[in-house]
């Protein structure tokens, strides 16, 4: 995991899965922050901190599922990236998910509740101060609202502006000090979802970002 090591983070309660650190981060500091693992029937899932480096190796290393091809197309802003630059992306990035539990199934019906998304939101403000991030892409849309209420009810330092949780886009802007962290959210990128909309977000707000991956 490049410079950082589990002990950092094993310091961060009640975080269950170590974050993704591709060996190229330090020269991105993109973050993308997922939703969920599930209960696959996996032993492996259970108990382990590196199950999200372990789905990752799997992905760059062949097994490329449409949520990984998708988050790709979005970052990268190209409709057919090659197996070379998908492999550079997942390099350059880091990678971590915001539930702290497995979820049953991919069913309708279990889907996070509350206290999964302020559980989450609670880790995030911890291990973005091991990972300082310059950029952060959230995929998925379902945990803003828990955001917000969570800067409500706890000090952590970053204060926010309420207009940017009721915007149509949810880009949500935090401040401590003489530092800013702009949070992009954007539709989960697995079933019905159309890169291109949400490529042109992120270049509208770092037209740069695209250009620094691509360059890995």
């Amino acid at each position: 995991m490049e410079k950082f090591n589990e002990k950092q983070f094993d310091k961060i309660n009640n975080l269950n899965w170590y974050p993704w650190i591709g060996e190229n981060y330090s020269k991105t500091k993109l973050l993308i922050v997922g939703e969920s693992h599930y209960e696959d029937g996996d032993e492996w899932q259970l108990g382990n901190k590196n199950t999200t480096n372990t789905i990752i190796t799997k992905r760059i290393n062949g097994d490329r599922g449409k949520l990984h091809t998708n988050i790709e197309k979005t970052l990268l802003n190209l409709d057919n990236p090659t197996k070379e630059q998908g492999y550079n992306f997942w390099k350059s990035i880091a990678y971590w998910n915001l539930l702290q539990r497995l979820l049953d199934s991919r069913e309708q019906a279990d889907r996070p509740m509350d206290e999964d998304f302020d559980m989450g939101w609670k880790v995030f403000f911890e291990l973005i101060e091991i990972l300082d991030p310059k950029y952060i892409i959230v995929v998925g849309k379902s945990s803003v609202g828990r955001l917000g209420n969570y800067l409500n009810v706890n000090e952590t330092g970053w204060g926010k502006n309420n207009s940017d949780f009721e915007a149509k886009e949810k880009i949500i802007s935090l401040k401590r000090g003489n530092k800013t962290l702009k949070l992009i959210f954007i539709k989960h990128a697995s079933a019905f979802y159309s890169y291109k909309k949400w490529a042109d977000l992120i270049k509208n707000e770092h037209p740069e970002l695209s250009k620094i991956l691509l360059n890995q």
